[in-house]
Order: structure tokens, then C-alpha cells, then sequence
């Protein structure tokens, strides 16, 4: 069981709020057949229902699926991380099932508050109903966009996020209190997600802990479309030019072999490199094959695009493919390099400060500032 590996508290929240009681109908990746789960056959779902994985819970396609409930091993470590306390006021971006929200509820206690807001007018209806059923009072789920956050209970003692994220929006820092903690999945344009635990302090965030995950993005307000991977044909308006320009192509493995191996965009074999070039290489690109009309994740994979010299350098499959000239892999190959003598570090390696956008700020030694719409992101390597 998930919740042996636990803390005491997150253990007996997680042992009186059933999962399944949370999941009316799910799928699992890979299959179009959605299962319904009642009373009368809910012991026929139950070994998967409390299987260490996640589960889709809305969305027809698995490559762009806004809804899941998570795996259960990663929710009972976020919860741990947050270190609710009783009488915590909590604000949760993103409901999903309501099953995280029902277990900080009995986590913060009758004292406590937790205001959850979900998107997906019917994801947000099945959440409040499985949060009712329980009289798990203390809880509130409200449909809207969880990017505006919810001024009528600040403070907030702790707030997360169940969705990733390519900025922090705003309000974040006015609402949450000096001290308080903000567990937030944040997406770079490498790909893949790093979970960052911030703390608050005075007018930013500072990371205390991090680890590598995988997230669904946010929708509405902070939804970032032009972050996501795209095809080579909407990036690159010269490929159809470049295309017939090819001036080398090697071997070059990245962990695995074959057509594919790169698989879905999350492929932990390349996500240090990715997420490193995603932060410090500003002509790194993650791109994804042409639509391939079937329900499955996009094929994936990345480059660097020099367009002042006029070249592309592709990493597909087993090959690095150069295009127009060479700068662009020479380059790539530079940065490789640097990232080997940096010891190979992933997002999730770095320390990481978050300020509004508006904060004077400039990077130091091995650091690298972000900038986005709302916030701006200092990512230090420790020496």
C-alpha cells in the first residue's frame, strides 16, 4: 500500500478517504474503453482503482488529456511536502477527482479550510458530489479557472497546483502568506515537469525541495499554447526550404533505439538534457511529428535553430540531422558538452527563486533568468 511510506497523518487521511470512492468512470492510457464504476461492481475495478498509477478521468485522446487522478504513491509525497497542519487554509489549483482535496480536508481538520478550484464544469460536479457524500465539510470546490486565484480567504497557509505550469501567476505572491509554502509542477519549454516545494519569502519564492514529474498543463488564464511542442512547419517558417538542405546526419543515441524511442514528449531518458537546454539555450526547441490522426501520444523530438546563419540541427530517433549548415550542431554539441562538465543536471537539479516580473533582477554565475508574463524564474546551479 501507497501509504506506508508515508507521514502518520498523510497515512490515516489516505486510509478514511477511500479512492474509489472519487472515480465514477476512468480509462486507462492506451485504451478508448472508459470503465463506469458503481457500488454493484466497484470491487471489479478496485485493483486498479488502487493501483499505483494514474488513471484518466476526462479526455478522449491521450495526447492531450486534461484530467486524471494521480498516482497514488505521488499524491501521499505531495501531501507530505505541504506539511498541512490543522486549522491551514489551503488553495488548490486544479481538482481533478477531489480525492487530494478531501485528504488535505481531514489533514487541516474542522478548524482548517480547503477552497479547490477545477475548470471542467463536470469533472467539478463529480468532485463535489464525492467530497459531499463523505461529510467532508470543511472543503469547497468551486467551478472556475484556478488562475485567478480566490482573494475572499487570503492568506493561504499553502497552496498547490495539480496542473503544470509555464508561469506563476501574479496573485501568487499576494496571496499566499510570508512563510507558507506553494507545491507547483513547473513545465519548461525542454519538456517535462519538475515538482518545486517554495517557500514564501517576502515579495518571492525560494525552492526548498524538487523532483522530476509529469503534469497536464493549465488550462484557461495561464495556459502557455506557444510553450507546448509543435510541428516543424509552424516553428521554422524556412523548413520548407531547409528540408532539402541536409549537410550531415550521424548516429547518435539518446538511451535508447529505434524508430520512436524517444516516444511520448516526457521520455526520461533525454529529460535532463531536455529541461537543461529548455532553461539556458534560447534556440532550443522541442517539437512533435505532424497530427497522426490516431489517439495517441505525439512522436516527439528536439533541435536548435540558428536563423541567422540559416541552419537546424534535429535530434530524431538515432540520428542528429543538420540542415542548411553546420552551426547549429556545432553548437548543439557545445552546449552538450557544458552540460556534461556541469555534471548533468535536470531542472529539478537547480535551485530555483521566483519573482514577479517586474522585480529588478539579472543572473549571476551558472544562473540562467526566465522570463514569462507574469513571473520571472532565477535557476542557480550549486557549485
Amino acid at each position: 500500500m501507497p501509504a506506508k511510506q508515508c507521514k502518520r497523518s498523510t497515512e490515516r487521511a489516505y486510509l478514511a478517504t477511500p479512492r474509489h470512492r472519487f472515480v465514477t468512470r476512468y480509462r486507462e492510457r492506451g485504451s478508448k474503453d472508459w470503465r463506469l464504476v458503481n457500488e454493484a461492481n466497484v470491487a471489479e475495478h478496485a485493483a486498479t482503482l488502487y493501483s499505483d498509477r494514474p488513471l484518466v478521468l476526462y479526455g478522449d485522446n491521450d495526447a492531450n488529456i486534461p484530467s486524471t487522478i494521480s498516482q497514488p504513491s505521488f499524491v501521499l509525497r505531495m501531501l507530505d511536502l505541504l506539511e498541512l497542519r490543522p486549522g491551514d487554509r489551503v488553495f488548490e489549483l486544479g481538482e481533478g477527482s477531489g480525492w487530494t482535496a478531501a485528504m488535505m480536508g481531514r489533514l487541516v481538520g474542522p478548524q482548517g479550510r480547503v477552497i479547490s478550484v477545477e475548470i471542467i464544469s463536470e469533472v467539478a460536479q463529480r468532485a463535489a458530489e464525492a467530497v459531499a457524500s463523505l461529510g467532508i465539510a470543511n472543503v469547497r470546490i468551486i467551478e472556475g479557472d484556478g488562475g485567478n486565484g480566490f482573494s475572499d480567504a487570503v492568506p493561504f497557509d499553502r497552496v498547490i497546483f495539480t496542473a503544470g505550469t509555464f508561469d506563476l501567476p501574479r496573485h501568487s505572491y499576494d496571496q499566499v502568506r510570508d512563510g507558507g509554502l506553494l507545491l507547483v509542477p513547473i513545465k519548461t519549454s525542454g519538456g517535462g515537469d519538475s515538482l518545486f516545494l517554495l517557500r514564501k519569502f517576502g515579495d518571492h519564492f525560494e525552492s526548498q525541495e524538487s523532483m522530476p514529474c509529469g503534469f497536464v498543463q493549465v488550462t484557461g488564464k495561464y495556459e502557455s499554447g506557444g510553450m507546448e511542442p509543435m510541428t516543424l512547419e509552424k516553428v521554422v517558417p524556412a523548413w520548407p526550404e531547409l528540408q532539402n538542405q541536409e549537410v550531415s546526419r550521424r548516429r547518435f543515441w539518446w538511451g535508447g533505439k529505434g524508430q520512436g524511442h524517444l516516444g511520448a514528449l516526457g521520455a526520461f531518458a533525454i529529460l535532463g538534457i531536455r529541461s537543461f537546454l529548455g532553461i539556458v539555450e534560447p534556440t532550443f526547441r522541442v517539437f512533435k511529428a505532424a497530427d497522426n490522426g490516431q489517439n495517441k501520444p505525439e512522436r516527439g523530438f528536439f533541435g536548435l535553430r540558428n536563423a541567422e546563419s540559416g541552419s537546424l540541427v534535429l535530434a530524431i530517433d538515432d540520428w542528429l540531422i543538420a540542415y542548411g549548415n553546420s552551426t547549429a550542431e556545432n553548437h548543439l554539441l557545445e552546449m552538450l558538452h557544458k552540460w556534461l562538465s556541469l555534471g548533468m543536471p535536470a531542472a529539478a537539479c537547480l535551485d530555483l527563486k521566483v519573482y514577479p516580473i517586474d522585480v529588478p533582477l539579472s543572473a549571476g554565475h551558472q544562473q540562467w533568468l526566465v522570463k514569462r508574463k507574469d513571473s520571472q524564474f532565477l535557476w542557480t546551479l550549486q557549485a
